[in-house]
């Protein structure tokens, strides 16, 4: 994934720290803003492989699939928090 560019794999955790990273950088007269949005997960593995031919799927693709509820109550307040 791309835990690697924020704090943590922690939703919570994550949002705790975006939201006071970006207070801090907006009060010393930076702008801040959150980036690589919900769903936006897969560093690789993004779109299918196929092998030489192009015919024949060798890896598929893998989709961050999030219900509503999950989304709202997991991923999406740490954005609100930090805008």
């Amino acid at each position: 994934g791309r835990n690697w560019e924020g704090f943590a794999a922690d939703p919570y955790l994550t949002g705790v720290a975006m939201e006071t990273t970006i207070k801090g950088h907006q009060d010393a007269g930076v702008q801040a803003t959150p980036k690589h949005f919900i769903g936006n997960e897969q560093e690789t593995q993004r779109n299918p492989n196929f092998d030489s031919t192009g015919t024949n799927v060798i890896q598929e693709a893998v989709s961050s699939n999030i219900d509503d509820r999950t989304m709202h109550e997991l991923y999406l307040w740490p954005f609100a928090d930090a805008i």
